[in-house]
């Protein structure tokens, strides 16, 4: 058998572990062909395009972030003359290939097959076998761990993380002010000190869910090696309590101050995988921006060598990170890379990724994909397009000598499998 055959063909049998995704723990699939097609990466495009910000959802938002208000159906005929814009983007095809090889559209969608693609998509919703269909059979993916919560307990093969909500003091939608009066709102009195913060991250990981799987930090930019003390913070929250403005330097000291007053508290739980993301910002209405600063790293490195008993999961928006988070995962044993998220999940970005990490990243520190989905349908266009560059970039390596077939193959279980099973759900 051809090298090309035997990876394609590793690749197609593999079991695959998604370790990050918004589907709904009790009800992952989409409800409506319009879950699917204003999937806000999709959304978004067709703003930019030239579709009205207020033209399929009343809130000018994506329909993650706020109930459209609108028939469905209506919302996808709205949307169906932008579409052509973005048939040239890899979002497109991800549609495109999720339209085709779930639901057997023939072609764009439009209006001459609309109303065939609403009822294919209702008529899945409504099959109990549906899941399994997408996740296992079309997929492989035999688990998903989702950040998004429900009172409900998570269907078969869907586990839960958590996205921690109290690291931050700026965020490119809220001001540090109002920021700040949120989190008081949670924590039912003021927080005006380090010790109140401290008190009030305490109280949070009290609250968390049994059984979570990971804690997720999403990394501002700015986070920075220099440690704000007790005072330091104590003057941050001053400031953004009067209205002044935060340097770079003091929102990066705050984020660093409580992730690792987080982490401490932590150490009192079973939680040990941290699920860090960085480089993006989202400045409003809901308009993401890669986001990059040579602080990050540095400080990334610093918390991990401090708290060696925890493993630190990255990825990135940012491709300016591809090399850095890939040599920390080369040299810091507790700190590994994963999957290529928001603004890498591009094939020119996936293929750098996979090529820079296989170079430098030992093969049980690498974790081939997360879906980012928020119905399980669109982690089948994603998953694809991450199969197809991974054959390509391992039959090449082969073909020059630089990786035996066998390595390849082992590359291959422990990338999509085993390092996720081992570092999320063992």
């Amino acid at each position: 058998m051809k090298v090309a055959d035997t990876i394609r063909e590793k690749l197609a049998d593999v079991k695959v572990v998604d370790p990050h995704c918004h589907v709904r723990p009790n009800s992952p699939a989409a409800d409506t062909l319009a879950d699917i097609v204003l999937y806000h990466h999709v959304w978004i495009e067709l703003v930019s395009s030239g579709m009205g910000q207020y033209e399929v959802t009343r809130a000018g938002l994506p329909h993650e972030l706020a109930a459209p208000e609108m028939d469905p159906a209506e919302r996808v005929r709205r949307a169906i003359p932008y579409l052509r814009n973005i048939a040239n983007t890899t979002v497109g095809t991800y549609l495109r290939w999720l339209l085709c090889d779930l639901y057997g559209l023939d072609g764009e969608l439009s209006e001459a097959n609309l109303e065939s693609a609403l009822n294919s998509v209702a008529e899945r919703a409504g099959d109990p076998e549906w899941i399994d269909e997408v996740l296992v059979r079309r997929c492989g993916i035999e688990h998903s761990i989702t950040v998004e919560g429900g009172d409900q307990p998570p269907v078969s093969r869907i586990h839960r993380g958590v996205e921690a909500g109290c690291v931050n003091i700026a965020s490119g939608k809220n001001s540090p002010r109002e920021m700040l009066a949120s989190y008081e709102r949670d924590f039912g009195r003021e927080i005006s000190s380090s010790a109140d913060l401290r008190e009030y991250i305490r109280r949070y990981v009290g609250q968390l869910p049994a059984g979570i799987r990971f804690l997720g930090i999403w990394t501002l930019p700015s986070l920075t090696e220099d440690r704000a003390s007790d005072d330091d913070v104590d003057a941050t929250l001053r400031k953004v309590r009067e209205g002044e403005s935060l340097t770079a330097a003091e929102t990066g000291g705050y984020s660093y101050f409580t992730i690792t007053a987080l982490l401490d508290v932590l150490r009192e739980t079973p939680v040990r995988t941290i699920q860090l993301i960085c480089g993006a910002e989202v400045l409003p209405p809901h308009r993401s921006i890669t986001h990059w600063d040579p602080s990050c790293c540095g400080a990334v490195a610093r918390i991990a060598g401090d708290y060696e008993d925890f493993h630190f999961n990255l990825s990135s928006a940012a491709d300016h990170y591809t090399q850095d988070l890939g040599i920390l995962a080369k040299h810091i044993p507790n700190i590994s890379v994963a999957g290529y998220w928001w603004h890498t999940l591009y094939p020119f970005y996936i293929r750098k990724s996979v090529e820079t990490r296989i170079d430098m990243v030992p093969m049980n520190k690498i974790i081939a994909f997360f879906s980012d989905a928020y119905h399980i349908e669109w982690c089948h266009p994603k998953l694809k397009m991450v199969k197809q560059i991974w054959a390509e970039v391992l039959t090449e390596r082969v073909g020059r000598g630089w990786l035996t077939t066998a390595a390849a193959e082992e590359l291959i279980e422990k990338a999509f499998y085993e390092n996720p099973m081992r570092l999320y759900l063992s």
